[in-house]
């Protein structure tokens, strides 16, 4: 029988949080500790449509015109009242450029936005954009305190969150835990079941499933994907499985210094690929494979796009009109054991076709360094996890002014165009028919080359109830408790 409330839940992440500003934070742990503390502006459904949170009703008057209704008697943290000045200064911080919002991208079409009265907000755009009230349902939405804000200044605020959420921060000790604790004045009421909630960052996916076999952690992130087939016959944990979490690539970078600057060099790969063996050996049979970013699941999927197949003839001959004679690329790789065993059997692939791929290791810091400077030749690490909408990351893999098209020197006029027209399209049969030609476009020019859709593990206590595995992996406590 389920418990109504209290007790600790104790949650073992795959990274440390690192920051629980909404503005900067980045991964997927720091983005779900920011959520815990700060609520969104708008949920998602079970049908990945707009839900309600601190935005209650909306609409949309024209095509650049939003007006958001928001929740009223809800306060921060701090006590001071959330209204629409706080909305509308939350989103104002995200383009301030002192700040350095690594979320400007995501509402970059914004022209105006202004507080109608206490509890409206009105939203105007440069131009028609379909998905634009999607970023808000992630940490572009969260909205914290502006006077918590001030007080803390920039620096400050990555480790003083005041949100509206389910739970406030007590502790954070970084690479050891973090503990948050229960919000008794949440909006919602009844909710969040426990008292406290412990967050400890353990790297090792086996230690991970240690600590949750011997009762240290009540659910586990990530479990080790050589191990799920055996966890089935577990009596005191559940695996629970979410698939279409994310897309897999392989990325090049075409500037002119570097190998991938050649179209039919990164073609060849779309042949040079076995998927099936990369399936097998790599994910040990889990996720399936992938041809594009659209996941599965989301209805602008299409289940019939398979075009190609492992081939290393095609792959040969694209090779030999590349000009090339031969290639040699450096590809550097982090410390993730399933990237680890897929670098390994693509070097071989690659081998098998006449092209050489050096693997280099690097730690976690340096890499991201490399990536975000432009400066990875080859990307064996390249993935995006779920997104309400498409458009949410592919333009910033695709679009001229996305920040991945950049770093990789990608830039095409018929791309920007077709996410121009998708943008202001509202009828989603016309928009998938759209993306449809974006994934041609993306597929033909191959700067990324997919092949697989991963899913996503987590372990979880027979204790535990309430669990919700949401599409973007993002764990919701204010959902879960402890049985009694």
């Amino acid at each position: 029988m389920a418990s109504t409330g209290g007790g600790v839940l104790k949650v073992a992440l795959t990274a440390d949080p690192i920051s629980f500003d909404p503005h900067l934070t980045g991964s997927l742990q720091g983005r779900g500790t920011t959520q815990a503390i700060h609520d969104t502006l708008f949920g998602i459904d079970e049908s990945g449509n707009l839900a309600p949170m601190l935005v209650t009703e909306w609409e949309q008057p024209d095509n650049k015109t939003y007006i958001l209704r928001l929740r009223p008697d809800v306060r921060f943290h701090d006590g001071t009242e959330f209204n629409a000045d706080a909305v509308v200064y939350n989103i104002n911080r995200i383009l301030d450029p002192d700040i350095g919002s690594i979320r400007s991208g995501e509402i970059k079409a914004l022209d105006t936005i202004e507080a109608v009265d206490n509890l409206t907000v009105k939203i105007a755009l440069q131009y028609p954009f379909a998905a634009f009230l999607f970023p808000l349902t992630d940490v572009s939405g969260c909205i914290g305190s502006p006077t918590a804000f001030e007080a803390h200044g920039k620096e400050g605020a990555a480790l003083n969150p005041v949100g509206t959420g389910p739970f406030k921060l007590v502790s954070y000790s970084q690479e050891t835990e973090t503990v948050l604790e229960k919000n008794g004045d949440y909006w919602d009421e009844g909710k969040p079941y426990v008292d406290r909630l412990i967050l400890r960052p353990i790297p090792t996916g086996s230690t991970r499933l240690v600590e949750l076999q011997t009762g240290g952690v009540d659910l586990a992130e990530d479990l080790p994907l050589q191990n799920i087939a055996s966890l089935g016959d577990q009596t005191d944990i559940v695996v629970s499985e979410r698939v279409g979490f994310r897309w897999e690539y392989v990325g090049f970078n075409a500037k002119d210094e570097f190998p991938g600057s050649n179209k039919k060099l990164r073609q060849a790969f779309h042949w040079a690929i076995d998927r099936e063996a990369l399936h097998h050996a790599a994910y040990f049979g889990t996720g399936a494979i992938g041809y594009s970013g659209i996941l599965p699941g989301h209805p602008f999927h299409d289940t019939d796009y398979q075009p190609f197949s492992y081939d290393t003839d095609k792959a040969k001959k694209l090779l030999d009109e590349s000009g090339l004679g031969s290639a040699e690329i450096t590809a550097y790789l982090r410390p993730e054991p399933v990237k680890q065993r897929a670098a390994q059997l693509i070097q071989s692939m690659a081998a098998d076709v006449g092209v050489t791929i050096n693997l280099e290791q690097l730690d976690y810091a340096s890499h991201r360094a490399k990536l975000r400077g432009g400066e990875l030749p080859m990307d064996m690490h390249g993935w995006w996890g779920y997104r309400p909408d498409p458009d949410q990351y592919l333009s910033v893999l695709l679009a001229s002014d996305g920040s991945y098209a950049k770093r990789h020197g990608y830039s095409s006029a018929e791309m920007d165009k077709l996410f121009s027209d998708q943008r202001a399209e509202t009828d989603p049969a016309k928009r998938r028919a759209m993306f449809r030609e974006i994934t041609r476009l993306m597929n033909e020019d191959a700067i990324y080359v997919p092949w697989h859709y991963s899913s996503d593990f987590k372990g979880i206590s027979k204790k535990l109830q309430g669990f919700r595995h949401a599409a973007d992996s993002i764990i919701e406590y204010k959902y879960i408790s402890i049985g009694g």
